[in-house]
């Protein structure tokens, strides 16, 4: 008994990171929505209605925000367009990225952020967006973004930290966690 005593404390001390990293975060599972992530606390669903230039949309979202953590918020949302808002459809590259470059485009202005990163990505075959955004307000925030579009539904995840913060560990536990469910319906 001894013995194993001694390694973990050897572990410990040689591999801290890992064990303060330990913190049980909390699996959010929507099948109506059909995606999973994890916060690191239990959070609540909410629902809103978003003004768009086409007319209104629901958004579901999920959002935190923890004390004592590199994160201020952590947020994860979901919206289904209808599909009379692309009368020409999504079935292209191009119209897929030029929904995500409207996406991109209008969480800078909601903020009154500078775009300071914006990158094309790929999830599970479906086009979608890596962002990062500055803002000042009484003082500089950081807000590293990723979305997704699939058919007309659009997944978002975003964290807000403070500027010093920014590249934190728990932004990429947070997007790593993500995952699409393939639900029947």
């Amino acid at each position: 008994m001894k013995l194993y005593t001694v390694l973990v404390l050897i572990l410990m001390i040689s591999n801290p990171i890992v064990f303060a990293q330990d913190k049980s975060w909390v699996n959010t599972k929507d099948l109506e929505l059909a995606y999973e992530i994890d916060f690191p606390e239990k959070v609540e669903k909410e629902f809103q209605e978003v003004p768009t230039d086409k007319g209104n949309v629901n958004m579901v979202s999920y959002m935190l925000s923890p004390n004592n953590m590199d994160n201020l918020v952590y947020m994860s949302s979901y919206t289904k367009y209808p599909s009379s808002f692309f009368p020409n459809g999504l079935d292209t590259f191009e119209k897929q990225h030029k929904v995500l470059d409207g996406a991109v485009n209008g969480a800078a202005a909601n903020v009154k952020g500078q775009l300071i990163a914006d990158k094309k990505i790929v999830f599970n075959g479906y086009n979608g967006r890596s962002i990062k955004i500055e803002l000042e307000s009484g003082g500089t925030y950081i807000i590293n973004m990723k979305m997704f579009l699939v058919d007309y539904k659009l997944y978002m995840m975003q964290t807000i930290c403070a500027k010093g913060n920014d590249g934190n560990s728990e932004t990429t536990r947070f997007f790593d966690s993500f995952e699409l469910l393939n639900v029947k319906q």
